[in-house]
């Protein structure tokens, strides 16, 4: 492909999104036919169509290459030729009469002009500007074909030499490629992705197709224009990426095509006087360069890098790289700014702040600086407890409210000097300068509190929380300053959540073992060694075996049986939770099934669901499952929730609730009293079983305040007709005590211990 070539392709930029379709969809109809004279016959009948025209032709030096609408006796191609040096605006057409004509120059080596009449009326000048940029697509198309038909009869006329009949169809393949990636990042930009994805697109393209190990883009910087910024990058380390974000213009391969606005090919890198110091250190052997347009004005470079010695560009792979190049400047110019689109490329496109580019640039400055004047730089890692279960019940477009909003509660926390960031995701960072202890505390508990109001998202009041990890400059010999703050996260996290951590320099050795074990826990769901234990639930005044919990177990291959609290929290934060809760409730109740059937006891199975479960959407098709499968009677099965669970979003749930109610099965709200449940939510969720927490029962029968909010649960229950449980039950007298209050029911350690069922009796 020529540069000329390309030139008109950054020509063709439509006035209108629908202009712009209409050029993505005549190239690709055209792209499509295998030959030049097809190619253009089918031009001509889909431009007269796009136009209603009625005659349109293509011309060359020759005569007249392909035409429609002309009549059968045609038209001379000197009343063309005419019509094209004299800059007609009519010519009468045979067998139609007098029409208006529209004239487009040919950028091909071989054809001219195109040439449209129309009898209806003038064309309008977006006409005319649609017509040139057809007739600068139909050269593309049409050298790209003849290149590619030439390379054919080549390649047939070749048969004794099979290697060279090999590279001839690599590059045929490799065109071909090139016209697919070209044909999409053309429709990315139609489409107004976002820029920061189309010039992603393009360095990926170059990367994949030139089979160079680096790409970058740069910009220029609109506030000291002999700068260039990497706003892009392919196969970049990152430290790299961070270390030369900025670079003069006029330096290395890319500094110079974007200071001469010239194809620039440097084969000898290592010794080159214009190379930049740090990737020749780095083993960069060979560049090539192409300069990035806007509006016609060099405003940056694509440049592809490798490390191999030897590397020279063909012709074909140089202009290749225009051609990326070219689709750059395209988006570029597609933008409103230079500017506009540094920021984009900078900033993210959904809540506007800066995106995690910008944010190491800004980190590596703020460090230089407190480095410079002694002071400390502070990373807050923000994520979102929840915005999983947000987006798989409300939807994304819920989520994407979320972190708009979300967006905006960080930014009325920090100064202005400071940076609050979307990182990825539910991620966010908040980066601080001349922080200190007391400074970055404040910051924390500010942002916590933000969390502590409801989202109003699609009419719905969502309680959403957050966990923050801080790390500060200096604490660390490595001074990581995000990965260290992203560590002081995990051990949030780990730590119940909706706070903050500091980062020590052991959380590191905490987060490896946190990992294997979410591993191990992986494999642990496949390969047999989960089981699940049950604790009896008693009556206490007979004694007699009401009830079991199911509890899971991990058989570690390493450490033992580990108890939930080991390895709950890290099925949390790696996603396990549906899939682990899915496997006890199909086993509980296979076990259960069996062992009551056998027992002949007509007892029930209470079985935890994880918030995750409740906000899956397949929770009542797993729950029918899991029946269905063991054959227990869904009266004998309760569901227990935390009142957190199903409180997060009280709308969602609560139609949730009904779903499973449906099914016939039991529902039980576990730990009652340690969230925000009220008098409402019991009211209108049909639920069936209250479980007084454990911190409560301990408190039976003395004169404290928990030991009353057992007293009013348990009348609470009475009042409104709800079962009631006590939970941890360890002593005779707060047994004794739970009887005499009228609580009915009771499990824990005092009464019985949880075990298998071949350990258990049918006495308990």
């Amino acid at each position: 492909m020529s540069r000329e070539v390309g030139e008109a392709i950054d020509g063709a930029v439509p006035a209108t999104a629908g202009a712009a379709e209409q050029l993505t969809e005549f190239l690709t109809e055209i792209s499509s036919f295998k030959d030049e004279e097809r190619a253009i016959r089918a031009a001509t009948e889909r431009i007269a169509g796009m136009f209603e025209a009625d005659a349109v032709a293509v011309i060359d030096a020759r005569g007249t290459v392909a035409c429609t609408g002309f009549g059968p006796a045609g038209i001379s191609i000197d009343s063309l030729r005419e019509a094209v040096h004299g800059q007609a605006e009519v010519l009468d057409v045979p067998g139609v009469g007098r029409c208006a004509i529209v004239v487009a120059r040919i950028d091909d080596s071989r054809l001219e002009t195109l040439i449209l009449a129309r009898r209806a009326g003038s064309f309008t000048d977006d006409e005319r500007n649609l017509v040139e940029g057809l007739a600068r697509m139909l050269g593309l198309t049409v050298g790209l074909l003849r290149a590619a038909e030439k390379e054919r009869r080549v390649r047939e006329a070749s048969d004794l030499h099979r290697e060279e009949n090999a590279r001839l169809l690599d590059s045929l393949q490799e065109r071909k490629r090139l016209l697919e990636r070209l044909s999409r990042i053309q429709s990315s930009i139609v489409a107004r992705r976002a820029l920061g994805e189309v010039l992603d697109a393009i360095v990926e393209g170059a990367k994949d197709l030139l089979g160079d190990e680096t790409v970058g883009l740069r910009l220029l910087d609109p506030d000291d224009p002999e700068m260039l910024i990497m706003v892009a990058s392919a196969g970049v380390r990152e430290e790299m990426v961070r270390a030369n974000a900025r670079s003069a213009l006029g330096g290395g391969a890319g500094g110079r095509a974007a200071a001469e606005g010239r194809l620039v090919v440097i084969e000898n890198y290592a010794v080159h006087p214009r190379a930049l110091p740090a990737f020749a250190a780095d083993g960069i052997r060979a560049a090539l360069a192409a300069p990035v347009s806007e509006h016609g004005e060099v405003v940056g470079s694509l440049v592809v890098a490798t490390h191999r010695a030897g590397r020279r560009y063909s012709q074909a792979e140089r202009e290749m790289l225009l051609a990326f190049a070219e689709h750059a400047s395209l988006a570029l110019t597609n933008s409103k700014t230079v500017d506009d689109a540094l920021h984009q490329a900078l900033h993210d496109s959904l809540t506007g702040l800066p995106n995690r580019v910008l944010l190491r640039d800004r980190l590596d400055q703020a460090l230089e600086r407190a480095a410079r004047n002694g002071s400390q730089v502070a990373a807050l890692f923000v994520d979102l407890d929840g915005f999983k279960t947000v987006n798989d019940s409300l939807g994304h477009a819920a989520g994407d409210e979320l972190l708009v909003e979300t967006a905006s509660r960080l930014t009325t926390c920090v100064r202005t000097s400071d940076t609050a960031t979307r990182f990825g995701g539910d991620e966010f960072v908040v980066l601080l300068e001349d922080a200190d202890d007391l400074q970055v505390a404040r910051v924390a508990r500010r942002i916590l509190a933000q969390f502590e109001r409801p989202f109003h998202i699609r009419d719905r009041e969502l309680l959403i929380g957050a966990s923050i990890g801080i790390a500060l400059s200096g604490d660390d010999e490595d001074d990581d300053l995000l990965r260290n703050a992203d560590l002081a996260l995990y051990r949030a996290k780990a730590t119940g959540k909706g706070r903050s951590e500091v980062y020590e320099p052991q959380m590191h050795a905490a987060v490896v073992e946190r990992l294997e074990l979410e591993t191990g826990l992986t494999k642990a769901l496949r390969s047999g060694e989960l089981a699940v234990h049950y604790q009896p639930i008693l009556e206490l005044e007979t004694g007699s075996l009401a009830g079991l919990e199911a509890l899971v177990r991990w058989r570690h291959p390493e450490r033992g049986l580990l108890l939930p609290g080991a390895f709950v929290p890290v099925a949390e934060e790696g996603r396990l939770m549906v899939p682990l809760g899915r496997w006890v409730l199909r086993q509980a109740c296979l076990e259960m099934s069996a062992w009551a059937e056998r027992a002949g006891l007509p007892i029930t199975l209470s079985v935890n669901l994880s918030s995750a479960q409740l906000h899956d959407r397949d929770l009542c098709e797993d729950v029918a499952d899991a029946l269905m499968r063991s054959g227990l009677s869904p009266g004998r099965l309760i569901l227990e929730l935390t009142e957190t669970a199903f409180l997060s979003d009280a709308e969602a749930s609560g139609e949730r609730l009904q779903e499973l109610k449906e099914l016939g099965v039991g529902l039980a709200v576990d730990d009652f009293g340690t969230g925000n449940a009220s008098l409402r939510h019991l009211a209108t969720f049909p639920i069936d079983i209250l479980k007084i927490d454990r911190s409560f029962v301990d408190e039976v029968g003395g004169s404290g305040p928990k030991g009353a909010i057992a007293r009013s649960i348990i009348n609470l229950g009475g009042s409104l007709d709800l079962i009631v449980i006590a939970e941890g039950i360890e002593t005779p007298e707060q047994e004794d005590e739970l009887i005499g209050l009228g609580c009915r029911y009771g499990q824990g350690f005092h009464l019985a211990r949880p075990g298998r069922l071949d350990e258990l009796t049918p006495s308990a």
